[in-house]
């Protein structure tokens, strides 16, 4: 099986993501805007490079690595095959051994304290078209009560700096209200019930999906199991045998045209 990954022509921190994925991986490196013929792409960032179209105008199946739930500063990373976090695959982890992960809090009560609408970055790809400023409008019509707090992105440089640190609006939020962001992710680690509005959250599987519903406060074991599984650090090996593991799932996803959408939700 030829594999090819792509790397962005300039200084990127996450072509260290690619070339430590490629190298475990016995890739050929090459450049996104220069594809070459191969049966499975690997590119870090969920963009359609002229590599990711080249391949799914092939059917080919590529693996997306993007920011990690936890421990981006320690090198971590995500993988899925043909798509996004919860939009794309990972092969099945379940009868594997014990892997690191943050160690899980007990549900806070949903209605004890602060719920927070987490915003997040315009146009990102996560969002797969939708208007994130309508969606927390839409939230805030349902609840008056919950606060939004933005994407520290969107902010001015003063803003930012004045903007309550992340850690302190989780120790306040009782009910958290996402769309895709792994804010999802990290707010059900921390105890806090979660609502998810769109099915490629990775907190997709242990959140509620309506505003209007009592949100759900399920065992999370096999959830974090399954979401260690995804992460790889850069300072350690990659798990070639299990990645290699869900490659026919994802041709025959590939073949079938079953790829996340990267386009905004225009088609692609």
């Amino acid at each position: 099986m030829k594999i090819a990954a792509y790397l962005r022509s300039n200084d990127s921190r996450t072509n260290d993501r690619v070339h430590h994925f490629a190298a475990a991986l016995g890739a050929e490196l090459t450049y996104r805007d220069r594809p070459v013929e191969c049966d499975l792409a690997i590119q870090a960032g969920f963009q359609i490079s002229p590599a990711m179209k080249d391949a799914m105008d092939r059917d080919v199946p590529f693996i997306i690595l993007e920011n990690p739930v936890w421990g981006k500063e320690e090198g971590n990373y995500v993988f899925s095959y043909n798509g996004l976090a919860r939009g794309g695959t990972v092969p099945n982890c379940d009868e594997l051994p014990f892997r690191f992960h943050p160690p899980l809090y007990s549900w806070k009560d949903w209605e004890g304290g602060q719920t927070t609408i987490f915003g997040q970055v315009e146009n990102d790809k996560a969002l797969r078209g939708a208007d994130i400023y309508r969606w927390v409008e839409g939230c805030e019509e349902v609840l008056p009560r919950a606060v939004f707090r933005p994407h520290p992105v969107t902010l001015s440089r003063p803003d930012q700096a004045n903007q309550e640190s992340f850690e302190e609006t989780l120790k306040k939020t009782h009910l958290a209200i996402t769309y895709t962001s792994t804010v999802g992710s990290q707010a059900v680690i921390a105890g806090i019930p979660t609502i998810a509005c769109h099915e490629g959250s990775l907190a997709w599987d242990v959140s509620s999906h309506s505003l209007s519903e009592a949100p759900v406060t399920p065992d999370r074991e096999l959830w974090i199991h399954r979401l260690a599984y995804r992460h790889i650090n850069l300072n350690e090996a990659v798990p070639v045998e299990y990645i290699l593991s869900g490659y026919d799932e994802a041709r025959a996803n590939a073949e079938a045209g079953k790829y996340d959408n990267m386009s905004n939700g225009r088609p692609q």
